[in-house]
């Protein structure tokens, strides 16, 4: 997971997460990873629209974003 977010840093694409607020509501958010050190990270989130700190403890899985892509007949 952390090698995933790592990535997202480095090369600059987004990545959606499935994350856990302090009142145990989850939710999926599609993220831009800014900065990461070891408990939190930065990110913009596209669901907010604006800059987020995410407690790298609370997010339960991260995955690459599969665009769908529409097929001409």
């Amino acid at each position: 997971m952390q090698n995933l977010l790592k990535r997202s840093l480095d090369e600059s694409f987004p990545v959606e997460i499935i994350y856990q607020s302090k009142g145990n509501e989850f939710s999926k958010r599609r993220i831009l990873v800014k900065a990461i050190n070891e408990t939190y990270l930065k990110a913009y989130c596209y669901k907010k629209k604006q800059a987020r700190i995410f407690k790298i403890e609370s997010i339960l899985a991260v995955a690459t974003i599969k665009e769908k892509r529409e097929q001409y007949a």
